[in-house]
């Protein structure tokens, strides 16, 4: 019987990918990855986009399977939809054995990389997060190109499993400060 851990993640496919065709779209599941669920004038004000050019792009991601519609609620005299993350709809990396979204995945991780280099900067010029004056409490990068073998490959494959078993524990328990945690390690031919 195979354990959940070694059961092999679930992949979007061409639904989801075609999904996928807008910029906007690849903000939009970044952000709702920090704050699903959420209503869209939240997601308008944390993308800096008006609430109702939103809907559409979301409308889309829903039909799609990636978000869910989570309900409604009241803002002022008007109703706002509350959209989630759809955890059981996949992950969007690509499949390595057949390619299918590999291109996809980098306009992906080009996106993050963008986001990521953009909260870094907020938090900078901010000083949120700083214990000292001099020093971050934790604002920290890595942008290497190495040579692994077999054994270290391993390792950093055990050390990424370990990251993401703590970001779906912070997920779950939902305390403490949001961190954007981003790690690409990938073989380069």
């Amino acid at each position: 019987m195979t354990q959940a851990s070694e059961k092999k993640p679930k992949l979007w496919g061409p639904k989801q990918w075609a999904a996928m065709r807008s910029p906007v779209r690849y903000e939009l599941l970044l952000l709702m990855e920090q704050l699903a669920p959420c209503a869209v004038s939240r997601l308008a004000e944390a993308s800096g986009r008006g609430a109702a050019g939103l809907y559409r792009h979301l409308e889309v991601m829903a039909n799609a399977g990636i978000l869910l519609r989570a309900g409604q609620q009241r803002a002022g005299k008007r109703w706002e939809r509350v959209y989630d993350m759809n955890r059981e709809g996949g992950s969007p990396m690509c499949d390595p054995f057949t390619g299918s979204g590999v291109r996809d995945d980098v306009r992906l991780c080009s996106a993050m990389s963008r986001a990521a280099i953009r909260d870094y900067g907020r938090a900078l010029q901010s000083r949120k997060g700083l214990t000292h004056l001099e020093q971050p409490s934790f604002i920290s990068s890595l942008f290497e190109i190495t040579r692994l073998d077999e054994k270290s490959a391993a390792e950093m494959r055990r050390l990424i499993d370990r990251m993401m078993e703590l970001v779906v524990k912070g997920r779950k328990e939902g305390g403490g400060r949001r961190y954007r945690v981003s790690v690409i390690a990938s073989p380069i031919v």
